[in-house]
């Protein structure tokens, strides 16, 4: 089938932004002295808005402290890995290019915190490859995925039927976004954790 709207998720998908939450959350956590998987902590944050994701780490880890404090600190974290560290997911641009070559229209719909897109929009020039194109959580009212809200508003911003457009995602919050939204969706899955849970939405 002939598509007319590619959708790309942004974390993990353009953006090589997975590690660096490793690695701020290693921080996070080593400065309290808690082990945990880093598996199941991307299969549980993986698609969330980072808001969300901290209410869940405070609940999961019994975290101790005013919310507020606990995201500025991770927040923190994130904030110099992107700056100093951040770049594109390996393979993505050669991707990105074939599929211009189509002609098809591409865009970003991101659960992303604004903070962390401007960032990644600003080191990887973002804005020039979609042409500006990149649409967020804060557009619809900060809800995340798996609900559909950013989808169904980029396709509307782009005139696009939802049952033309094809979604790439690597959390299964996202495909099953995609799904509820009747677009087509690719899941993309670099963990087997993650696979398991995209063969549970599929």
């Amino acid at each position: 089938m002939n598509y007319d709207l590619l959708i790309f998720d942004m974390d993990g998908v353009v953006i090589d932004s997975n590690v660096l939450f490793h690695r701020a959350d290693d921080e996070f956590f080593k400065r309290r002295g808690i082990a945990f998987n880093q598996q199941e902590l991307l299969a549980l944050l993986s698609g969330v808005h980072i808001t969300d994701g901290i209410k869940m780490l405070v609940d999961k880890f019994k975290l101790q402290g005013n919310i507020e404090d606990l995201q500025n600190e991770r927040m923190e974290l994130l904030r110099q890995e992107y700056q100093n560290n951040l770049e594109y997911v390996k393979g993505f641009e050669d991707f990105f290019k074939r599929a211009q070559a189509t002609g098809i229209k591409t865009c970003i719909a991101t659960s992303s915190v604004d903070e962390l897109l401007e960032l990644a929009r600003h080191r990887l020039k973002l804005d020039e490859k979609f042409n500006g194109t990149i649409f967020k959580a804060s557009d619809v009212g900060n809800v995340s995925k798996p609900n559909p809200a950013v989808f169904l508003h980029a396709a509307k911003q782009m005139g696009v039927e939802l049952n033309r457009c094809l979604v790439i995602e690597d959390a299964p919050k996202g495909v099953q976004a995609a799904n509820t939204a009747s677009m087509y969706s690719i899941g993309i899955t670099p963990d087997c954790q993650k696979k398991r849970s995209l063969r549970q939405i599929w």
